[in-house]
């Protein structure tokens, strides 16, 4: 696939009438999109630092304090058992410069561990890592869709922040399907995951005003993210929309916590 224009016009097509493209041909375009994404936080990943906590939003907090609750009242309740452990795992999906999986790996009772497939991320995280802020194992370089080198429910909690909607609705498992079952692996029955993507419908590309110019985004209405997370064994227990005032415009969020069953 030649340019990110390219694949947007396989995907939409693909969307418009599924299954007709063959999957050799979807899975190219979804390659390109990865890709692109990866290309574009890199190139910014600084400008992006900045732009990210100059703009603190309250609501962050609060989906960070409702998904500690709902991950630790089901260890206390025997619904997400630990087995002989005494700390529960966390993988954060698309982690970023690291200042969520940092937090996370304060806590005393979470082993966090980030996986980011951006090269100029992954070099805040290994920083990270050399300073004993994250575990010797704690930074995974690969893209969401190839958890291949992870075993099976070896995660209590998978944290997909702002990160999903950067893949695609598309046929044959690919995309954001692809993700997802690789999610369901992983978790442990009874484990929780963690899903923030933009609200809206069908793809674009989309200049957020961080400084990363436009990039690829899968828009989700509730119904399309409900079905996404149920196709592969997920059973919502929370949801709900929200919206970010920023000075480039407002950002319709959705936000989900569903259970591995």
């Amino acid at each position: 696939m030649s340019s990110l224009r390219d694949a947007m016009r396989v995907i939409e097509q693909d969307q418009a009438e599924p299954g007709v493209l063959t999957r050799d041909v979807v899975d190219s375009a979804v390659d390109e999109v990865v890709r692109a994404t990866a290309t574009a936080y890199t190139e910014q990943s600084a400008s992006y630092e900045q732009a990210r906590e100059a703009q603190p939003w309250k609501w962050d907090e609060y989906l960070t304090t409702t998904l500690l609750e709902r991950v630790r009242s089901r260890i206390a309740d025997g619904s997400l058992p630990l087995g002989a452990g005494t700390h529960w795992r966390l993988l954060d999906v698309g982690a970023g410069y690291g200042r969520d999986v940092l937090r996370f790996a304060g806590e005393p009772d979470i082993e966090a561990v980030a996986l980011e497939n951006a090269a100029g991320f992954v070099e805040y995280l290994r920083r990270a890592q050399d300073e004993g802020h994250i575990g010797p194992e704690g930074v995974l370089v690969t893209d969401m869709r190839d958890l291949g080198a992870i075993e099976d429910g070896c995660f209590h909690c998978i944290r997909v922040h702002a990160t999903l909607h950067h893949l695609p609705l598309v046929s044959h498992g690919l995309g954001a399907d692809a993700a997802v079952a690789g999610f369901r692996r992983v978790l442990a029955p009874g484990g929780v995951l963690y899903v923030l993507v933009k609200a809206g419908s069908g793809v674009n590309v989309i200049d957020t005003g961080e400084g990363l110019g436009g990039r690829f985004f899968q828009l989700f209405t509730p119904s399309s993210l409900r079905q996404l997370l149920e196709r592969h064994s997920f059973s919502i227990v929370h949801m709900e929309e929200a919206v970010e005032p920023r000075s480039s415009g407002n950002v319709d969020w959705l936000f989900a916590l569903a259970v591995a069953e």
